[in-house]
C-alpha cells in the first residue's frame, strides 16, 4: 500500500485515459479521488464536484476530507449517510436472509427465525394465508434484488 501522507493509504488504485482513481483510507474512513492525468505533486489540491443530486452531500463529504487531511481534524459521519434504526433492522433481516439460503432453510424457518416465533405452529392453512410467509417472499425478491445490484440503485436514491 502507498502512503498518502497525513496518515492517508491508498487501499485501492485504477489509471484511465485521463485520470487515476484512488481510494484512501485515513481513520477508518474511505476517500474515493479522482486525479487528473499530468496533476504534479506541487499542484494545489483542486476539487470538482457534479452537479447533481447529491451535490450538498458531496459538498459536505469534500469539505470533511479536506479538514481531515490538511488539519487533521475529523469531523463526525454525516447522519444522512446512516439508515434509520428501522430500516437499519429490515437490511440485517434481509442479510439474515441472504445468509440462510446456501443452507436450504424454508420460508417458514426464516419467518420464524426473523419475524414471528408463532409461526412454526401454524397449520398449513394458516401458514399458506399467513402475512409471515408474504412478508418473507417479499424481503427475499428485495434482498436478492439488492444483491444483484440494487444496491446501486439504493445509494443513488431510486
Amino acid at each position: 500500500m502507498l502512503s498518502a501522507g497525513k496518515g492517508a493509504t491508498v487501499i485501492a488504485s485504477h489509471i484511465a485515459d485521463q485520470a487515476s482513481h484512488l481510494v484512501l483510507t485515513s481513520s477508518g474512513r474511505r476517500y474515493r479521488l479522482t486525479v487528473p492525468t499530468g496533476a504534479s505533486d506541487t499542484d494545489p489540491l483542486t476539487y470538482m464536484l457534479p452537479a447533481d443530486t447529491f451535490w450538498e452531500l458531496r459538498r459536505a463529504a469534500m469539505s470533511a476530507f479536506h479538514e481531515h487531511i490538511h488539519f487533521g481534524r475529523l469531523r463526525p459521519r454525516p447522519v444522512s449517510l446512516d439508515p434509520g434504526p428501522s430500516e437499519r433492522w429490515r437490511l440485517v433481516q434481509w442479510l439474515r436472509l441472504l445468509d440462510a439460503l446456501p443452507e436450504g432453510v424454508s420460508a417458514r424457518e426464516l419467518a420464524v427465525d426473523l419475524i414471528a416465533n408463532d409461526a412454526r405452529h401454524y397449520s398449513a392453512a394458516e401458514w399458506d394465508s399467513s402475512s409471515e410467509r408474504k412478508r418473507i417472499a417479499r424481503w427475499h425478491r428485495h434482498a436478492l434484488a439488492v444483491r444483484d445490484g440494487g444496491y446501486r440503485r439504493l445509494l443513488n436514491g431510486n
